[in-house]
Formats: structure tokens, C-alpha cells, sequence
């Protein structure tokens, strides 16, 4: 009973998310009527039949038999309204998709005829209603079904953390996280955007469906919600990262920091292997990016790696520094969400801010505050609860 009610308010969903007007007939309307829509002065009267599979010869039987009730529904309860024949099943596949169209066609052109399965098909046809229609992508559908039983991931792995930023890219004010401000559709435009495979997108947004941070209602693009609860859960579950003190080999100023950084990133790759990527990190991405107020702590610089070269071409040594460092860089443990989401100020690159709010919040140098200010002057329309 409880899986033939679902399948009965995805039905009429189909309806309502579009916004037409539905309804289930009042009391003495014909027993095979399901549903009365309405849009734009027009009436629909449809009959739904409920399909165990998606095979044509469950399916076309069924179609059949709508068909002559919705007929008979639309002349008792509304005359001149459309009748609507509508076949709902686990999955339907586009084979048996065009075979219904065809004999709908062949013997009931005045009968709009829809299809709807478990995946998210909308198939409609006739009398407007193919505004309706909707059709995930095919490689999606396979990937839902090969991971639909698989374990839940780690939703703030380094790949997912990069792509959540992706998500999170257009509710920013620009140039503050280098990614596309553009809403997807799907995993597959994620994927392309992120540069990860079709399988790593669709995962997460299973996952983040599951947990309840994907509106289920919106049909058109993906679209996070729960965000600050989100964002706090990512923020707990920070990975340790590894942060080295280092001192200046010749006494520097704080700008010579972002011109070595500069020059750094303007250097060309050459045959060999690629250099390593690097950008201020939290309070002094803060201040390049407009939004520091915490003074006199050592910059942080974030590295893919430390070594004796790296040291060498930055001027910089370990000797000595934990008593009085002049700088310190830091292993992110999230290298990918870290470097591809810094963007460039002036020639330098800088984490987004994003990535300041989550690394700042446990800093023991008024931290917390830094957070709360970025969160305030920044983050705001992510943080604040509906």
C-alpha cells in the first residue's frame, strides 16, 4: 500500500513541480479517474495505470485500458476536457517508449498519453503536455543503478571538497573562488567542470541526496541545501595538516612573500617535472583578498611538498624557526581543493575564501573571530538558515 501511495504522489508531482494545478477528483467522480489538472483554463482529466515492469507487453495493455477510462472520465466529469492516459512503471526503457507513442498514435490521437518511471522519466505527448517531459541522462541512470547498494563515501574527500566548491561557486561574490559561477544540471556537467570522472560526481551527489543537502524538488539544476549545516560538518571534519615553521635565509619584508610567489607562478613549466603549486594561505589570503583584520601573525604558504630545493628557491630554512618563524607553509591534506579553487591577485596566487573560513576557525590567533567576520561579510548568504 505505502509503495502504491508513492508512486500515486510522484504522479501528481509530475504535475505540480511544473506548476499546473492538480487535483484528485471529489467524491462520486468515476472510480478510474486518478487526477484533474488545470492550467491556463485548459482541464486535464487523468487515469493512471501502475506497471510491476517496464516491459511493452505489460506496458501497452495498460496504456490500452487508461486510455478508454480517461475517455470515458473526461466526457462524465468535464466535458471538452483532455482526456490524459498515463502508464507508471520501476523503468521504462526507450524502446518501449516509442512503441507507446506509435499506438497511441495509430488509435488515440485525441488522448495525450504520458510514461513515468522510478529514474525520473517523464515521457508526455499530445495537447501541450511535452512541457512535462523530462529524461535523465542514459549514462547516469546506469551509474544509479551500478552504485545504488554501494556504501556511503566520505563526502569531504580532496576530490569532493573541490567539488563542492563547484556547487558552492555561484553563491559567492566573484573572484573570490576560482571556479565556473554556473549552476549544473547534472553529474556529468559536474564532472567536466571538476575534471574528475562521471562515476566521482554522480557519488557525491548520490551521497549528498541521502544525507539531504540536494533538493529533491528541483528538476532543473542541482541545488544545495541545508548549507550551513553543511558547511559546519565540513568545516569539524578538517583533516590534520602538516605545517612547517621556516625563517628567511636574508631578512625580508611581508611583500617579498607574494612577489617570490609571483615570480613562482609566472614561471613556465619545463620538460621535467611540472612545478610545485603553491598560494598565501589564511590570514594572509585573507588580507590579499579584501576581508583580513587579524595583524602580526607569520604568513602561511600553502605547498604541495617541502623540500631542500623548494627551500632554496624561496630563501627560506627550517634551522631555528620554531622559536621565532618567519613564515610557515603548510601540506594541505586537500591538495586539489586547495590549489585548483586559489585565485590570482595581482599575479599572486591565493587560497579561495572558502578554504581562509574553514583553515582560520581553529587558529588560536583570534581565529574564531576571523571566521565570523568572513562569515559575516562573505559567507552570509551560505551560512544563514532558511
Amino acid at each position: 500500500m505505502l509503495e502504491a501511495q508513492q508512486s500515486s504522489d510522484h504522479f501528481r508531482e509530475a504535475f505540480q513541480r511544473s506548476g499546473w494545478l492538480a487535483k484528485k477528483p471529489r467524491s462520486g467522480a468515476p472510480a478510474h479517474a486518478s487526477l484533474i489538472v488545470e492550467r491556463e483554463g485548459k482541464a486535464y482529466v487523468a487515469v493512471r495505470k501502475v506497471a510491476a515492469d517496464g516491459r511493452s507487453s505489460l506496458v501497452i495493455p495498460l496504456l490500452a485500458q487508461s486510455i478508454l477510462e480517461a475517455r470515458l472520465s473526461a466526457a462524465e466529469m468535464a466535458p471538452g476536457a483532455v482526456p490524459v492516459a498515463v502508464v507508471e512503471g520501476p523503468k521504462i526503457m526507450a524502446g518501449v517508449v516509442a512503441a507507446a507513442r506509435e499506438f497511441a498514435a495509430r488509435v488515440a490521437p485525441d488522448v495525450a498519453i504520458g510514461l513515468i518511471d522510478a529514474e525520473g522519466l517523464r515521457e508526455f505527448s499530445g495537447h501541450g503536455l511535452e512541457v512535462l517531459n523530462a529524461r535523465p541522462a542514459a549514462r547516469e541512470r546506469r551509474l544509479a543503478r551500478k552504485i545504488g547498494s554501494s556504501r556511503p563515501l566520505n563526502v569531504f574527500s580532496d576530490r569532493n571538497q573541490w567539488m563542492l566548491k563547484l556547487l558552492l561557486a555561484q553563491r559567492l561574490p566573484e573572484g573570490l573562488l576560482s571556479a565556473p559561477q554556473e549552476p549544473y544540471r547534472n553529474a556529468t556537467q559536474l564532472a567536466r567542470a571538476a575534471g574528475v570522472s562521471i562515476m566521482s560526481a554522480f557519488r557525491l551527489l548520490r551521497q549528498l541526496g541521502n544525507d539531504g543537502f540536494v533538493d529533491s524538488n528541483e528538476e532543473e539544476y542541482v541545488k544545495l541545501v541545508r548549507v550551513p549545516e553543511l558547511l559546519h560538518r565540513w568545516a569539524a571534519q578538517a583533516s590534520p595538516v602538516q605545517e612547517l615553521p621556516v625563517r628567511w635565509l636574508i631578512r625580508r619584508d611581508r611583500g617579498a612573500l607574494a612577489a617570490m610567489l609571483q615570480a613562482h607562478a609566472a614561471e613556465r613549466p619545463g620538460r621535467g617535472k611540472p612545478a610545485a603549486r603553491a598560494c598565501l594561505g589564511l590570514f594572509a589570503a585573507a588580507d590579499a583578498l579584501g576581508y583580513g583584520f587579524v595583524h602580526g601573525v607569520p604568513p602561511h604558504l600553502y605547498v604541495e611538498h617541502v623540500d631542500g630545493a623548494l627551500l632554496q628557491k624561496f630563501g627560506m630554512t627550517l634551522d631555528g624557526a620554531e622559536q621565532r618563524p618567519d613564515a610557515y607553509l603548510r601540506i594541505p591534506a586537500n591538495p586539489e581543493a586547495v590549489f585548483r579553487a586559489a585565485v590570482v591577485k595581482d599575479g599572486v596566487p591565493v587560497a579561495d575564501i572558502l578554504q581562509v573560513w574553514l583553515d582560520v576557525q581553529s587558529h588560536p590567533s583570534r581565529g574564531k573571530a576571523a571566521a565570523a567576520e568572513i562569515g559575516q561579510r562573505v559567507l552570509a548568504p551560505l551560512l544563514k538558515k532558511k
